[in-house]
């Protein structure tokens, strides 16, 4: 086992994320499916199931840039004056290098008559380019009209299967004829046109998964659906991932009964007696799923008014890093927190508070955060592309709805309301991605900080850890045998103190290193 203690000091393990690592240089690494973007200074994955126990220490997460360049795109043309919309894909495209972004348009609503809201029936699938991944623009295409407009952006227009959502895009050039693939829930039924999808039927609930291909990413035939999962409903497939052996795995918000405790927000416009949390379903074909597994939902660290609504993963070396996009109902608001898992079913967030934090409402991003299909590396930059909203989930303070809730000297709407329209533009935050978060001194000061991994092997191996130390701190480690008693030549008092900022750094010890 190795102890590390110090003071004024965070370190982490990941050899990917955030601050993290600890890490025994020369140890094996799992396999797994897909390829983790890793490079020659990062670490392994770091979470609480490395300790045998810890003592005065936290986990500090750190908080995404948001570019200097937001917003990337703005709505301007009349099918997406309403917004440029995620519940898409944003990727750098391996057969040209360019960077391109499968997401849902809408055009404005000047006046929003609440009950009848007509933006959640106008989605459309649009397509956008850029050379760098921060200068955008709209393709002038010919495959679907608009009134005055010869040329658009448009990919799916509601006549071809109704509103669309959550586009799940891969590229795979070994497949020379059909290198592009997408998964889409299609609505019929909001859109209020006929109960097809192209040539295919229709779902028999609000919203059904279909499957397309591509010979250029633009041009798409639809081939497959509606998807066949057990309970499917209109959140049952939302993002999905295909893995590098060719199975596919969809996580997904899920409205699951309440448990005992749970707080409904009198105006949240969820299902009475249900609260969003998220699930994840897989399979071999993309066709037939699995039953839906639950993957997160609120616990004991977090507020009563806490749901969940989106679960966009990346994998790396140890396991998976997310996004999650964390919805506050008693603000109407949502932001992203950071999560981890081993094995992609059980997830950890290190903290509670946000990664991204909404700006000011009114603007982008101040209302609400969705997020893309999943984060995107770059060298050592993690980027989240997402659509930041000007304004609310659903209204708190109209008093044109009844009954009214009086809350201490606030008069409230008392029913839920319809969704708001999702004025939105296209935006994007970035992190250093070997510093996601971190192990850090909970008192800080002074006062000592311990934590002591589980018992391992560590015979020909050197101690690896990535941590930026603080003036006038420092970070020791020592060895402890299977008694819990310090290895003699590897003791705190044997180690040379590790101070400053290192992305990766070798402990040494009188006894050797």
């Amino acid at each position: 086992m190795v102890k590390i203690a110090s003071h004024k000091w965070w370190w982490g393990a990941l050899g990917i994320l955030p601050i993290l690592p600890l890490t025994l240089l020369g140890s094996s690494v799992d396999e797994t499916d897909g390829d983790p973007p890793t490079g020659s200074t990062q670490l392994s994955l770091l979470m609480p199931d490395n300790f045998e126990s810890v003592k005065l220490v936290s986990w500090r997460v750190e908080e995404g840039e948001p570019d200097a360049h937001n917003p990337l795109l703005e709505p301007k043309m009349p099918w997406d004056s309403g917004g440029v919309m995620a519940h898409g894909t944003v990727l750098r495209d391996p057969i040209d290098g360019l960077w391109k972004a499968w997401q849902v348009s809408t055009p404005g609503e000047s006046t929003f008559i609440g009950l009848d809201a007509r933006h959640e029936h106008q989605r459309r699938l649009t397509y956008l380019e850029s050379s760098d991944g921060v200068n955008w623009y709209r393709p002038e295409l010919s495959l679907v009209k608009w009134p005055g407009y010869e040329h658009t952006n448009i990919l799916l227009d509601l006549d071809s299967g109704g509103t669309s959502a959550y586009a799940s895009v891969s590229v795979n050039p070994a497949n020379r004829e059909w290198p592009y693939e997408m998964f889409v829930l299609r609505s019929p039924y909001q859109a209020g046109t006929s109960n097809h999808v192209g040539p295919l039927p229709g779902p028999t609930g609000k919203l059904g998964g279909y499957r397309y291909r591509s010979k250029d990413g633009m041009d798409w035939q639809i081939f497959e659906g509606p998807l066949q999962a057990s309970g499917a409903g209109g959140g049952s497939f939302s993002y999905i991932q295909r893995e590098s052996h060719g199975s596919y795995t969809a996580f997904f918000k899920s409205y699951q009964g309440m448990l005992e405790g749970d707080r409904i927000i009198p105006y949240d416009n969820t299902p009475h007696g249900s609260l969003r949390r998220l699930a994840r379903r897989t399979s071999l074909d993309g066709k037939t799923w699995s039953e839906e597994t639950p993957v997160l939902g609120r616990d004991w660290r977090d507020p009563d008014y806490t749901q969940f609504m989106e679960l966009c993963p990346i994998k790396v070396q140890g396991g998976y890093v997310a996004l999650i996009t964390a919805y506050d109902a008693a603000n109407q608001t949502t932001f992203l927190e950071l999560a981890a898992s081993r094995d992609g079913v059980k997830w950890w967030r290190p903290d509670r508070r946000p990664a991204l934090p909404n700006p000011p409402l009114g603007d982008y991003g101040g209302g609400m955060m969705w997020q893309m299909q999943h984060p995107i590396v770059e060298g050592n930059s993690m980027h989240v592309y997402y659509a930041g909203s000007e304004g609310l989930q659903s209204e708190i303070f109209d008093t044109r709805f009844k009954p009214r809730l009086e809350v201490g000297n606030e008069t409230m709407i008392g029913s839920p309301t319809p969704t708001l329209p999702y004025n939105t533009a296209l935006c994007r935050a970035s992190w250093r991605f070997d510093r996601l978060w971190a192990l850090v001194s909970s008192a800080g000061g002074v006062t000592l900080g311990e934590a002591v991994t589980k018992p391992g092997d560590v015979a020909g191996r050197q101690l690896a850890v990535n941590v930026r130390v603080k003036k006038g701190g420092a970070l020791r480690a020592e060895l402890l045998d299977t008694d819990n008693k310090p290895v003699s030549g590897f003791t705190l008092e044997d180690c040379e103190p590790v101070t400053g900022d290192y992305p990766q750094t070798i402990f040494s010890w009188r006894g050797g290193d």
